[in-house]
């Protein structure tokens, strides 16, 4: 048997109005416009990976050409260039969960939800974690 306090909530639950999807064009395009600007961040970290990998090798090469010194052991560099390449790959991740999270609450009627901001800000401590140790690598060359 249902307890009596219960009906009232289920009632006022069933005659809510259901939002409608939000329609407007402009919001799905300001949408798209965000994700996209994740997507590009996503790809510069990447590249920005690339270039820190291969910078190290270009440095390992000139150190053996000056030096005449053995120089296959793995750099630093190349740890860092690889860990960026990461931050890419999630960072893109994230952009797909977040858009993809945005759309649905828009089919649900909410032209404005809420996002955590805890992924975005991890991910910019992150950053500032890696720029740190760059420039520790840098200086110490």
């Amino acid at each position: 048997m249902k307890s009596q306090g219960h009906e009232p909530d289920a009632q006022a639950a069933a005659h809510r109005p259901v939002p409608a999807p939000i329609d407007n064009p402009q919001i799905y395009l300001a949408a798209e416009r965000t994700f996209l600007a994740w997507i590009r961040t996503a790809i510069a970290l990447m590249g920005f990976g690339f270039v820190i990998a291969r910078f190290a090798l270009f440095l390992r090469e000139y150190r053996a050409l000056m030096a005449h010194e053995d120089v296959s052991r793995t750099s630093f560099s190349n740890w860092l260039g690889v860990g960026m390449i990461g931050v890419g790959v999630g960072v893109s991740l994230l952009a797909a969960v977040r858009h993809r999270d945005y759309l649905s609450a828009l089919e649900q009627g909410n032209a404005n939800p809420p996002l955590p901001a805890r992924p975005a800000l991890a991910l910019a401590g992150v950053l500032a974690v890696v720029g740190v140790a760059i420039a520790v690598h840098i200086f110490t060359l």
